[in-house]
């Protein structure tokens, strides 16, 4: 095993549909100092920048779907860059009143054991298919560190999602989705496989130093071989 570090610096062009999902990204990532083209036509990601600091982060979209009780599903996310997580949102559809809660776990590796960092439950009637929020949220993601941010519901409802490998946010990567748990989740649970599934999810960060749109995947990767 050898973990290798290595700069990668991004500059992106981003067209957005007019629900935010990304349908077209092109971007120069600069490996060591030398730049290489990367495009892609149906990336489910992308990064909107609000201000000099705040961030929206969208992940997933609406090609897949399905409809289950009583579910928690969620994406992680590793971080390289410490951002305040302020606001997570998720697609979900439904129209009768259910318990939702919002959820954020934390694990130094991407698979292992997640322990509940927040959490918090809303009686929430339904207005059919649309973004469901956390409200306000002050949540430090700490470097290097990999998140679970989920939902889970005491109903029956329709969830949505895309399919990605690890792609880029404005604070890290999204890497996978949580799929396997159950309303209520526990204190800890293990995150062992990716579902492939990206579970289409908004989240807004509060960036402690101002990053511009040209830099802001100026980060450093750590990856495991």
């Amino acid at each position: 095993m050898q973990k290798l570090l290595f700069s990668i610096g991004f500059i992106l062009l981003l067209i957005l549909s007019i629900d935010g999902t990304l349908n077209e990204v092109h971007a120069t990532v600069f490996l060591d100092g030398h730049p290489v083209e990367i495009e892609s036509c149906e990336s489910t990601s992308s990064t909107i920048q609000m201000t000099d600091s705040i961030y929206i982060d969208v992940v997933g979209d609406i090609s897949g779907s399905a409809s289950n009780s009583d579910r928690a599903k969620g994406n992680s996310y590793w971080v390289t860059i410490e951002v305040e997580l302020t606001e997570a949102e998720f697609w979900l559809d439904f129209s009768d009143t259910q318990t939702l809660t919002y959820y954020v776990f934390d694990c130094p590796d991407e698979f292992g054991t997640y322990n509940e960092v927040y959490r918090a439950s809303e009686s929430v009637t339904g207005v059919g298919a649309g973004w469901y929020s956390s409200g306000p949220l002050s949540i430090t993601l700490g470097v290097d560190m990999h998140y679970i941010i989920a939902v889970s519901w005491t109903g029956s409802m329709t969830y949505y999602f895309g399919s990605n490998d690890t792609v880029p946010t404005s604070f890290g990567f999204y890497t996978h989705g949580y799929a396997s748990g159950y309303d209520p989740l526990p204190a800890s649970f293990e995150s062992l496989t990716n579902d492939q599934a990206t579970y289409y999810q908004r989240l807004t960060t509060d960036h402690p130093t101002a990053l511009q749109m040209t830099t802001w995947g100026a980060i450093k990767a750590g990856y495991t071989e």
